[in-house]
């Protein structure tokens, strides 16, 4: 039995370390560093690192035999379906002569038109997977050619077929997703407001009353309203700030341990090693848990390893990674995030 994570934009991602980088000169990189990549492989392989038999599900092109290469070197877990395009590849520059921590930049590439026949054979391989899967993650954005609604078809089919979905979308995609009843939503919480609440409240991810250190008693009862709207469970990131937890109008805001800003070095990726904890800790902590009512103490048990993951990530100069000092057997992972929720109480 496998997680079968979908990524629908896969690609490179070309990490380089460079003391200050000065628009308009000459830059010399310090290192170079190539991992095959994208939402969904990032949670793959956060997965896998956890001990957790997961695959991810993706498009090839015509330089698929490079990621695939990648992917063997790491025995990632990566299943190509034949596409045409080119696989784009996404620019990290890691500057590391910031006084405080490290500065990133993302430079990120369009995605290639994928095939009709690629979209077909994905529909096919998903539906054939889905017998033997625990449960199916989408996450990220989709390259053009994905017919409208493409997510919240493969959802329909996991819903069907008794499996869990799990999400990281947002926008028209989420909203049509949600009709399939997926088990948790994980966005940011300036994500949620753009997709529930457009034009409500200012700022976003890293500025405005979004991302200010306590959260509005108005955002609290706004995401409140959302869920009572809504047959699944959120999880609401907010970086280095709380994690809101809501589900039937019922929300909770839980804090994060602190990481100095000096330890952060690229904090890409992290969300997507937070779904993976997550994920985790959910299906080896709970028996037979009933993911059409999960229950808010499950999340909040499961965030704990979620947050270290997530920090793990972010000391890592390589997105969707672990640290190789974090530990390997899933079992002391999971105590590591219950080391974690005593050190909030």
């Amino acid at each position: 039995m496998s997680v079968i994570c979908v990524c629908l934009s896969p690609g490179f991602q070309r990490s380089v370390i460079i003391d200050s980088l000065i628009p308009g000169e000459v830059n010399r990189l310090k290192s170079v560093m190539v991992d095959a990549a994208g939402k969904g492989v990032n949670v793959c392989r956060v997965l896998q690192r956890l001990g957790i038999d997961a695959f991810c599900l993706a498009q090839g092109g015509s330089n698929a035999d490079e990621l695939m290469s990648l992917a063997r070197l790491e025995a990632l877990n990566l299943r190509l379906i034949p596409s045409s395009g080119r696989l784009r590849t996404c620019t990290s520059i890691v500057e590391t002569s910031m006084v405080t921590g490290s500065r990133v930049t993302e430079l990120v590439e369009p995605s290639s038109p994928v095939d009709e026949s690629c979209v077909n054979t994905m529909s096919q391989t998903v539906q054939a997977l889905l017998p033997s899967a625990t449960a199916l993650v989408f996450a990220g954005s989709m390259a053009p050619g994905y017919p409208a609604g493409y997510p919240a078809r493969l959802a329909s089919m996991a819903r069907k077929s008794g499996v869990p979905v799990l999400l990281d979308v947002q926008g028209p995609v989420l909203l049509d997703t949600l009709a399939a009843r997926p088990a948790v939503v994980k966005i940011n919480l300036a994500e949620f407001a753009a997709t529930f609440l457009p034009g409500r409240f200012s700022g976003g991810e890293h500025g405005g009353v979004l991302a200010e250190a306590l959260v509005s008693a108005d955002i609290m009862n706004a995401v409140s309203e959302v869920s009572r709207h809504h047959a699944t469970s959120f999880v609401l990131t907010r970086g280095a700030e709380s994690i809101l937890l809501a589900r039937d109008g019922e929300v909770r805001s839980r804090p994060v341990p602190a990481l100095p800003a000096e330890q952060i070095i690229n904090p890409i990726g992290s969300g997507d090693a937070f779904l993976a904890g997550m994920l985790a800790q959910l299906l080896t902590s709970c028996s037979n848990p009933d993911w059409d009512n999960l229950p808010l103490e499950a999340l909040e048990k499961a965030i704990g390893l979620a947050t270290a993951c997530a920090q793990s990530n972010a000391r890592s100069v390589r997105p969707g990674l672990l640290e190789d000092s974090f530990a390997t057997s899933r079992w002391s992972l999971i105590d590591a995030g219950s080391r974690l929720r005593k050190v909030r109480r």
